[in-house]
C-alpha cells in the first residue's frame, strides 16, 4: 500500500473477484490482487455468454446500509461484517457495511459520506492492529470526519502475534464476537 504507483486490491465476493482481476489486466498501471483463500471454495452463477463487465478500481461498495455506525472493511472480513450486522439487530444497532474493494487508490467519496451520515466507524481487517491497513483507514476518517464522530474510530484486526498455523487461525481472526464487542464501545449512553 505505501509504494507509489501500485493499485492494490483484495476482493470479498466471486463477482468481485471475477471484475476486478479483468479491470487488473487491463489497468495501465501495475495492480497487486490480493486473493482470500476462502474466497476459492465460493460459487456463484455465471454465463460465458454474459456481457463481460468491468469494475472501475478504487470504487467502494455499501453492502448493507443502516443509520447506527459504519463497518468499514475488505476482503474476507466482509462475510464476518454482514454477519456481525445481522446479529447487531439483537442490540438494537441496524449498521452500515462499506466494502471497500480496493486498498489503493482508497474510495474517500464513499467512505466518508457514509460515516457522516452514521457518525460513528469501526475498522475490521484481519491483517495486524499495528502497523496494518486499519490504522491508516482509521486515520483518513478521523482527519476527514472529525466533526461528524460521535465516538472514536475503532479498530478489529487480527491480533499483534505471529500469524497462527491453520487450526488456530480462528482465534486470530476478527469475528462476529470482536466486532460486535467494538461495536458496543462507541459510546452509545450519549444517544440517552
Amino acid at each position: 500500500m505505501a509504494t507509489p504507483g501500485l493499485h492494490v486490491v483484495t476482493p470479498a465476493t466471486v463477482d468481485d473477484a471475477y471484475g476486478l482481476l479483468r479491470a487488473a489486466i487491463a489497468s495501465d498501471d501495475p495492480v497487486v490482487f490480493l486473493e482470500p483463500k476462502r474466497l476459492y471454495w465460493s460459487k456463484a452463477q455465471w454465463s460465458p455468454d454474459a456481457p463481460a463487465t468491468v469494475e472501475p478500481i478504487g470504487r467502494a461498495v455499501v453492502r448493507r446500509t443502516g443509520p447506527s455506525a459504519t463497518l468499514v472493511t475488505y476482503g474476507p472480513s466482509l462475510t464476518v461484517c454482514l454477519e456481525a450486522a445481522e446479529a447487531a439487530r439483537a442490540e438494537g444497532w441496524d449498521l452500515e457495511v462499506v466494502d471497500l474493494r480496493s486498498l489503493v487508490p482508497f474510495d474517500d467519496e464513499t467512505v466518508m459520506a457514509s460515516v457522516r451520515r452514521t457518525g460513528r466507524a469501526v475498522v475490521v481487517h484481519e491483517s495486524n492492529g499495528f502497523g496494518g491497513p486499519g490504522g491508516e483507514i482509521a486515520a483518513r476518517i478521523g482527519e476527514r470526519c472529525f466533526h461528524h464522530l460521535e465516538a472514536p474510530v475503532l479498530r478489529v484486526a487480527g491480533f499483534d502475534i505471529p500469524y497462527p498455523p491453520p487450526m488456530l487461525e480462528q482465534h486470530h481472526l476478527p469475528g462476529v464476537d470482536r466486532v460486535l464487542d467494538a461495536v458496543a464501545r462507541l459510546q452509545w449512553e450519549a444517544d440517552s
